[in-house]
C-alpha cells in the first residue's frame, strides 16, 4: 500500500487540506472535522480501493481504512498542515438535527478518545485475572498488587479523563479548570474528611457525601455548568483584574455548585442508572444480549455503539465487571467473521474470495469495519446471516451468563478479558457464533447461487 498516494487521494476527496479543520483516528477510521461538508466527494472516497467505506459524522466524515489507519494518519499529518478557520455551515446543520441524535453524537465524541485507555486497562485486568486464577504470582506480593493497581487506576480516576475529553468537545475555555473542580470532588472521598457521615455542613448548607471516584456523570454535568459559568463571569469581571479574579471566581463558584447541587444530583442519577441496569439489563440478560448481538453491526456502522459506553462503564462501576456487552459483542463479531468466510466458501469469483478471507480474518481479531463495508453491506445475505447468528449467539451468551472482566475489542486476541467464572461459557458462545454465521451464510448464498458473484 502506497500511503503517500492514498493520503493525497483522501485529502483531495474531503475537499482539500484547506477544508480540513482537524483529523483524528480510532482503531480503524480516520475522523475528519471539516469547514464545509458540502465539499466531500463521498463517491470518490468509496472508489478508492483501500477505503472499505465512509460514515457521516457531525461536521465531517469518517473514512474507514482498517488496520493500516495509523500509517495513513501519520502520513497525512506529516504531509499536511490544517487550519482552524471555520464556517457556520456545520453549526447550522448540527442545530437542525434531532436533539436526541445530537446528544448521542456528543456522548460518542466524548468517549471515543477514551477507548485506547479502556482497552489498555481491560487487557491489564485480564492479565491480573489470569495471574490470580492460575497462581502465577503470589497475590499477596507487591508485584501482583502493582499489576492489579495498573488495571484499576484508569477506571478509578476516570472522572479526570472524562472531564478533559468532554471539556475539549464542548469547548470550555479551560479544560484544566474542569479537572481541578473534579479533583475537589474526588479529594472529598480520598481525604476521609467525611468519615462515616452521609452529609456534611457547609456554611449551614447540607452537602451530601457521594462517591465521585469511578463515576462519569459528575464530570459531564461539571462541563455543561462550566460552559455557562465561564461566560457569565467573563462578562461581569473588570478587565483590569480579570487575569486573577476570573479563574478564582470560576473555580470557587463551580466547585460550590458541584459540591452542593450538581454533585449530589449526579450521585442520584448514578444510583438511578444502577437501578435501571439491575431492573432491566441484568434481570433480562438473555433478551438484552440477543437484541444487541443481532443489532451490533448496524450499531457499529452508525457509530451508535460509542453512545452506549456510559452505560457499559456504569455497569463496570456498579458490579466490577461487564454483564451485557462483551457476550453479544463477541457473538456478533464472530458471527460476522463466520458469515464472511462462509461467503468466501461459496463465491465463484476469485477476487471476492480474497476480500472475504482477508476481511473475515480481521473480523476474527476484532477489527470488523473492513468486513462490514466490503462484504456485509455489499451482499445482504451475508449481513442477514451475521445478524441472525449474532442474535442467536448473543441470546446464548445471556442465557449462559457470560461476563467480561475487562474492556477490549471483541476478537480472538482479546479472549483473556473473559477469564473468570464464566470463561468456558464465553468460549462456547464464540465457537457457536462462528459456526452459525458460517452455516447460515452458506445456506442463504447457496439458495441464491445464481446471484453469487
Amino acid at each position: 500500500m502506497n500511503f503517500e498516494e492514498l493520503s493525497n487521494q483522501i485529502i483531495e476527496k474531503v475537499g482539500g487540506a484547506e477544508n480540513v479543520k482537524k483529523v483524528t483516528h480510532c482503531s480503524t477510521r480516520l475522523r475528519f472535522q471539516l469547514n464545509d461538508v458540502s465539499k466531500i466527494d463521498k463517491e470518490g472516497l468509496k472508489q478508492i480501493p483501500e477505503v472499505p467505506g465512509v460514515k457521516d459524522q457531525k461536521g465531517g466524515i469518517q473514512v474507514i481504512i482498517g488496520q493500516q489507519v495509523d500509517d495513513v494518519y501519520e502520513m497525512i499529518t506529516k504531509t499536511y498542515t490544517f487550519g482552524e478557520n471555520t464556517t457556520n455551515t456545520n453549526q447550522k446543520q448540527e442545530r437542525g438535527k434531532n436533539p436526541f441524535i445530537r446528544f448521542m453524537n456528543l456522548l460518542a465524541d466524548c468517549f471515543v478518545p477514551l477507548i485506547p485507555v479502556l482497552i489498555a486497562a481491560g487487557l491489564t485486568s485480564a492479565v491480573s485475572t489470569l495471574i490470580s486464577t492460575f497462581g502465577w504470582l503470589d497475590t499477596e506480593g507487591t508485584t501482583y498488587q502493582i499489576i492489579d493497581l495498573l488495571a484499576d487506576a484508569p477506571l478509578y480516576f476516570i472522572p479526570f479523563i472524562i472531564a478533559h475529553s468532554a471539556a475539549k468537545r464542548i469547548g470550555v475555555k479551560n479544560p484544566y479548570m474542569t479537572m481541578a473542580v473534579i479533583a475537589t470532588l474526588v479529594y472529598l472521598n480520598v481525604s476521609g474528611i467525611a468519615g462515616e457521615e452521609t452529609y456534611l455542613s457547609f456554611f449551614g448548607l447540607p452537602l451530601r457525601v457521594a462517591t465521585y471516584t469511578s463515576s462519569i456523570v459528575p464530570a459531564l454535568l461539571c462541563v455543561f455548568a462550566q460552559k455557562y459559568i465561564e461566560l457569565g463571569i467573563h462578562k461581569i469581571t473588570p478587565k483590569a483584574i480579570s487575569t486573577f479574579l476570573e479563574p478564582l471566581l470560576t473555580y470557587l463558584l463551580l466547585s460550590m455548585i458541584m459540591l452542593i447541587i450538581l454533585g449530589p444530583i449526579a450521585a442520584y442519577i448514578s444510583d438511578g442508572l444502577a437501578w435501571v441496569l439491575q431492573a432491566t439489563v441484568n434481570s433480562n440478560k438473555w433478551l438484552v444480549c440477543g437484541v444487541l448481538g443481532a443489532l451490533m453491526v448496524p450499531l457499529i456502522s452508525t457509530g451508535l455503539h460509542y453512545s452506549l459506553m456510559p452505560v457499559l462503564i456504569a455497569n463496570f462501576m456498579v458490579l466490577g465487571y461487564d454483564t451485557f456487552w462483551a457476550g453479544p459483542s463477541f457473538a456478533s463479531n464472530m458471527a460476522l467473521a463466520g458469515a464472511v468466510l462462509g461467503y468466501a466458501f461459496v463465491s465463484k469469483k476469485q477476487d471476492m474470495k480474497e476480500v472475504c478471507i482477508t476481511t473475515g480474518t480481521t473480523a476474527l481479531l476484532g477489527i470488523t469495519e473492513p468486513a462490514i463495508y466490503s462484504v456485509a453491506f455489499v451482499n445482504r445475505k451475508v449481513l442477514y446471516s451475521c445478524c441472525i447468528a449474532g442474535g442467536l449467539g448473543g441470546l446464548l451468551s445471556g442465557w449462559l451468563g457470560v461476563n467480561s472482566y475487562g474492556m477490549a475489542p471483541a476478537g480472538l486476541t482479546s479472549i483473556p478479558v473473559l477469564a473468570g467464572p464464566t470463561f468456558v461459557n464465553g468460549i462456547i458462545t464464540i465457537v457457536i457464533s462462528i459456526i452459525l454465521g458460517f452455516v447460515i451464510s452458506v445456506v442463504l448464498n447457496k439458495a441464491g447461487e445464481k446471484n453469487v458473484q
